[in-house]
């Protein structure tokens, strides 16, 4: 029986990682003032879409694929001969995607068994689940195998990072637009914080007076909350700059036991989210 890993181009794993290892992926979009949606992935460019972030008016929307587009995905998938899916979704709470995918599967129940697996996380972190099922799915593991390791792993995974400025989370409601909060942010350059919690989806850590005072309050938080005993890898995601790679790699290795560093590139949908030049910083179990 052959198994194919399908997650969502969110996730923020590179695209040339996920065709690499064979990782199949339904995309997320954005729409624009054309009224037409473009997926994330395949008809974005990435690195236009950062520098024209902050012109965009009106603010672009997200939307998730569809059901004909997870269907699109599947039948592929049938098509290349492969007899199961291990689908890894997003949280519920921050996107009905994991929905397209449930309708898809019900439909192409009697041609290929599909498995839809909840992640409960996020960007970064969503991404780090699935690059470990994809190192146990190339041990020869079975999916209910990888789903009892998944269950393990996710509570041991976990995102935080920085955002350069207010201004993508005030244009996409994420927080309420006060004049004394914008001027605020402004005069004594404060930088929003966030993190990813499993179950709980992304949220605000509040925020702290310049870039790297904002990195280090979400050093602590990564102090605070892993397990020292525990080998990690650590997942560096940038937005357009790579300026603090060095320093968090050095702050983070001071702090946690880490194997493998990988460097990947922040999905345009959650750029969106957390502003061009953003950090996500994941960490997560090491696994041979």
């Amino acid at each position: 029986m052959t198994i194919k890993l399908v997650g969502d181009s969110s996730a923020s794993i590179p695209k040339e990682y996920m065709d690499k290892d064979g990782i199949a992926y339904l995309q997320q979009k954005l729409v624009f003032d054309d009224g037409k949606d473009y997926k994330e992935l395949t008809e974005i460019n990435r690195e236009d879409f950062i520098k024209e972030l902050n012109e965009f008016k009106p603010y672009p929307k997200t939307a998730y694929g569809s059901p004909s587009e997870a269907m699109d995905v599947f039948e592929k998938v049938i098509e290349e001969g492969h007899n199961e899916i291990l689908y890894i979704g997003v949280s519920p709470k921050l996107s009905s995607q994991i929905n397209s995918a449930k309708i898809a599967s019900k439909k192409l129940k009697d041609k290929i068994k599909i498995t839809l697996y909840e992640s409960g996380l996020a960007g970064a972190s969503q991404g780090a689940l699935i690059y470990l099922a994809s190192k146990l799915l190339k041990r020869g593991e079975s999916v209910t195998n990888i789903i009892k390791q998944m269950d393990k792993y996710r509570q041991h995974i976990y995102t935080v990072g920085a955002s350069t400025s207010f201004d993508e989370l005030f244009k996409t409601g994420k927080i309420q637009k006060k004049v004394s909060l914008n001027v605020m942010s402004k005069v004594l350059r404060l930088k929003p914080m966030f993190e990813i919690v499993l179950n709980d989806g992304a949220r605000g850590m509040g925020a702290s007076s310049g870039f790297k005072g904002a990195l280090n309050k979400a050093f602590s938080k990564i102090d605070e909350k892993m397990d020292k005993d525990i080998e990690y890898d650590l997942i560096l995601c940038k937005a357009g700059s790579t300026k603090f790679f060095d320093y968090s790699e050095e702050k983070v290795k001071s702090l946690l036991k880490i194997r493998d560093v990988i460097y990947w590139e922040t999905a345009p949908v959650v750029i969106h989210s957390l502003g061009a030049n953003s950090i996500q910083i994941t960490v997560l179990p090491h696994i041979e």
